[in-house]
């Protein structure tokens, strides 16, 4: 294992971001430039959200058409809104979606293109949370550390016992996943090595670092130093530490990083509310809940997650506003004839082929129509049961069943009894 870079379906994204980074640090580092882990995360965030930017331009393109037909959509839900049968409901829809067809969108559009961004986001979020696994030069700062903890414990059982107690004792969260996975290593009986001591030290704060060398008796200031300087951000801020719940310029970052998310909802909403009422209310919620999580998250977890989040914020808002700007002095009728021409290409090259939703629709139909023939046959067949008129010979059969003579006891004797029953009690009723 290697530090914990990201592994799995993820690992290849991440490690291209990662390798994005590096370059952006190497750069910053040279010999007169600046070696700042804040900045790099700043121009790595900017740069990678400009990466993405075609598959945001989609969804939000996707929101905007949606809103701009939202007209010709109420206008059937108006001519259904009395109707709440099952045949006028399918109808409802397969109407709706003729009209998504037309304009080559869909109500869930911007949803898949916001799944296909997720993974995306996850790599890069990942990058940041475990900067030494990617950059090379920051991985050699905590290398001293590392080898020092190795060689005072030795063993993968006692690095593991010792790191336990060393965050518990010092209530140190920040590590907790790192160390579990260090522990989850031991447990499995494989090597502790250098790479996965620096899973853990480098989710220490500089204070925690510096414990960490004074118990282990280990000579690392100066490179406890140098960390401290690649952290170190505006006003003295330490992005490597978490701001918490005590007055400081640290504080800047959870309450930037709310604001900037409160303000990039508020953008979104503009368009939801138009869109749709309900999501428009479910939105202005989530344009509150959503800043107060960020600002919980931004000031429990170290800093440099917030500026993450800040600047990420900040460029969606961005986005969004020139998308808006962009619709707004454009001409709407000259938009959606071309999202015709573009749908009817579309539905050209596939060779008419229907679209997935299509298909969907037709088949609820068919099963619409199947059901409906069932119930027709189960309603005639009820009612040719109930105008049946026995004949003589039945009648007599019939009698001859109910006067039979049964053995005591049998299953015949009882089902005699009850159908004599039966047979009074229709007599009586009809009295």
């Amino acid at each position: 294992m290697f530090l914990t870079a990201q592994g799995g379906l993820l690992g290849p994204i991440a490690w291209v971001f990662g390798k994005l980074f590096n370059l952006i640090y190497n750069l910053l580092a040279n010999d007169a430039g600046i070696a700042n882990l804040g900045v790099c995360i700043i121009i790595f965030t900017i740069i990678c959200k400009l990466i993405i930017f075609p598959l945001t331009f989609k969804q939000q393109k996707s929101s905007k058409i949606n809103m701009i037909i939202q007209p010709e959509i109420a206008k059937i839900q108006k001519k259904y809104k009395d109707k709440k049968d099952q045949e006028s409901m399918l109808k409802q829809q397969k109407e709706i979606q003729e009209v998504y067809n037309k304009y080559g969108t869909s109500m869930t559009n911007g949803c898949l293109t916001m799944f296909i961004q997720l993974p995306i986001v996850y790599a890069l979020y990942r990058v940041i949370q475990n900067v030494p696994a990617y950059v090379d030069k920051v991985k050699v700062m905590y290398t001293p550390l590392a080898e020092g903890v190795l060689k005072a414990k030795g063993s993968g059982i006692e690095i593991s016992k010792f790191f336990t107690e060393f965050t518990d004792n010092n209530k140190i969260t920040s590590a907790s996943y790192a160390l579990k996975q260090l522990t989850d290593l031991v447990s499995n009986g494989a090597e502790v090595g250098i790479n996965n001591i620096i899973d853990v030290v480098s989710k220490f704060d500089i204070s925690n670092l510096h414990l960490l060398s004074d118990t282990l008796n280990m000579n690392a200031n100066a490179n406890i130093d140098t960390i401290e300087k690649v952290h170190s951000f505006i006003l003295g801020i330490n992005i490597s530490e978490a701001p918490g719940y005590r007055l400081s310029w640290a504080l800047i970052i959870p309450f930037t990083s709310a604001l900037f998310q409160y303000l990039s909802m508020k953008v979104i909403n503009v368009n939801q509310s138009q869109t749709d009422a309900a999501a428009g209310s479910m939105m202005k919620s989530m344009q509150l809940v959503i800043p107060i999580a960020s600002f919980i998250t931004c000031i429990t977890f170290p800093a440099y997650i917030g500026i993450y989040w800040s600047i990420s914020a900040l460029i969606s808002m961005l986005t969004q506003l020139i998308v808006n700007f962009y619709y707004d002095h454009v001409d709407l009728n000259v938009l959606l004839e071309k999202q015709k021409e573009k749908a009817a290409e579309k539905l050209e090259k596939r060779g008419g082929k229907k679209s997935f939703m299509q298909r969907m629709m037709e088949a609820s139909e068919e099963q619409q129509e199947q059901l409906a023939k069932q119930q027709a046959i189960h309603q005639n067949s009820a009612s040719s049961l109930r105008n049946y008129v026995p004949s003589e010979e039945s009648k007599k059969v019939a009698e001859q069943k109910q006067n039979k003579q049964y053995k005591s006891g049998s299953i015949g004797a009882k089902a005699n009894i009850m159908l004599n029953y039966d047979n009074r009690k229709k007599e009586e009723s009809e009295v």
